[in-house]
């Protein structure tokens, strides 16, 4: 134990200050992905990396696509009521 307290207080202060601040949840999460080989865990983070670009573009392209119906809606609307001022009263 008197190992482990050496190692510890070798580390730097902002370390330390970090390591404090772990709840044992985080820590239990900390010691999985320890396991787990280098080359899946950086696949896995490009893949989650990819997932959340993926995500912000279809996020804005829906906001894109229902802008363009909005648009085009109240263009045709535009539209039809300066045709109906052209023609006249049927």
């Amino acid at each position: 134990m008197s190992d482990d307290a050496t190692r510890f207080d070798q580390l730097d202060e902002d370390v330390k200050a970090l390591l404090r601040r772990l709840s044992p949840a985080e820590v239990e999460t900390l010691t999985y992905l320890s396991t787990i080989p280098k080359d899946e865990l950086r696949g896995m983070m490009k893949m989650f990396r990819d997932v959340r670009a993926v995500s912000w573009f279809l996020r804005w392209l829906f906001f894109a696509v229902a802008a363009v119906f909005v648009t085009a809606s109240a263009l045709g609307e535009s539209f039809a009521k300066v045709m109906h001022w052209f023609r006249g009263p049927p």
